[in-house]
């Protein structure tokens, strides 16, 4: 989904991810160190990119899913950048993969 809004281009995603929101709110500063993030209730924003393009990652209640005997936590997670550009956007999304990967290969 996406908002086009003065110059700007809000870009949204939705996840489902394994993650809590402590984990979120730990994660979250390594988007871009650059620019410090806010927390509100179950949402954290900060800015990204030399053109401290805003973004804003809110997660749902968490519930828990299980393959086996293996049992983790899993939420929704809507995530967007306002970005005036394609390239800030794509960046950023690049960035939130790298930051938010939970191991594997």
């Amino acid at each position: 989904m996406s908002r086009q809004t003065a110059g700007t281009r809000e870009r949204v995603h939705a996840f489902e991810m394994a993650l809590t929101l402590d984990e979120m709110i730990r994660l979250a500063p390594h988007l871009d160190p650059a620019h410090p993030i806010e927390v509100e209730g179950r949402t954290v924003r900060g800015r990204f990119g030399a053109t401290a393009a805003p973004w804003s990652m809110s997660i749902g209640e968490g519930r828990e899913r299980a393959i086996g005997l293996i049992r983790f936590a899993i939420a929704d997670v809507a995530l967007s950048i306002a970005a005036a550009d394609e390239a800030t956007a794509t960046a950023f999304l690049a960035r939130f993969q790298l930051v938010f990967r939970k191991g594997g290969g």
